[in-house]
């Protein structure tokens, strides 16, 4: 069985938009992205309520779907997603609104390996065939939020001192446009309320063995590495407790706080919600 030995999550504003969850054999990050746009549920987020209806539904389906693809699996997931956003929509939803969309990692046993899938920006730690730990996922996001980088940072160089929510106000065009590439052929993928996007999964499969372990991770809390530098993928891969955990959020949040730490540093956000989940595998196959 898939042992689960730390699932956490941890929000530093009154909404934390992650969702950690696990089912069977299967565990997974789900991570929010915040609005760009007038919501359009009755929520006061519509990144956290996705997440939490996403794993929600990801735990019935597998319930339910034992043997089915991890694709279909998300299919269903996204589109039971959709039918609920249009019950619970507070007003009619047009082609100009911007739908509640969300970063995704998964470890699921089958078939005698672990089945590695991301869409967007979270990742799964594990360690290749020479026992390193590395940082597995990919998505055109990435070059995508790298241009978002770039012109933040441009923004802090030219005042220092602006606040949060003017940098966000000038950037909104910019994320908006981002957004607008969401679930595009020439764009990215993420999950959210469009089951195309389960035919533009990330997957690797890795043999199983008695204790293999994995970490997943929501990008907030891959700052450690991604970002700051102030952590490695065997870092993470190695913490087996909620007191560890706790010691690399306390860094992470004084890495994130630290004055200066957003021009040295550039970010949209200045600081994230971290998602984490540790699991292993117990037994032989």
């Amino acid at each position: 069985m898939l042992k689960i030995v730390l699932a956490a999550s941890d929000g530093p504003g009154e909404i934390n938009e992650d969702k950690v969850g696990f089912c069977g054999n299967a565990a997974w990050v789900i991570d929010g992205a915040t609005g760009v746009g007038a919501g359009l549920l009755p929520e006061p987020s519509d990144a956290a309520w996705l997440a939490q209806a996403a794993s929600d539904a990801l735990t019935i389906v597998l319930s339910q779907q034992p043997e089915s693809s991890t694709r279909d699996v998300l299919r269903e997931v996204m589109a039971r997603c959709r039918s609920e956003l249009y019950r619970q929509s507070i007003r009619p939803v047009g082609p100009d609104d911007h739908l509640p969309s969300a970063a995704f990692a998964m470890v699921r046993i089958m078939d005698g390996y672990a089945e590695l899938t991301t869409l967007a920006d979270c990742r799964v730690v594990a360690h290749n065939e020479a026992g390193e730990a590395q940082l597995l996922g990919s998505s055109a996001l990435d070059a995508i939020e790298g241009r978002t980088i770039e012109l933040a940072a441009k923004l802090l160089r030219g005042n220092p001192s602006i606040s949060t929510q003017d940098l966000k106000a000038q950037l909104l065009p910019h994320l908006q446009g981002n957004r607008g590439l969401m679930n595009q052929p020439h764009g990215y993928w993420v999950l959210g309320t469009d089951p195309a996007a389960a035919d533009h999964l990330w997957q690797q499969r890795i043999p199983l063995s008695a204790g293999r372990r994995f970490a997943i991770a929501s990008d907030g809390f891959l700052r450690l590495i991604e970002l700051f530098g102030a952590a490695s993928a065997a870092d993470l891969l190695a913490i087996s407790s909620e007191l560890e955990w706790s010691r690399w959020l306390a860094e992470l949040r004084l890495l994130e706080r630290k004055e200066e730490s957003r021009l040295s540093f550039p970010r949209v956000k200045p600081e994230d919600d971290a998602s984490l989940i540790i699991c292993e595998w117990e037994g032989e196959i």
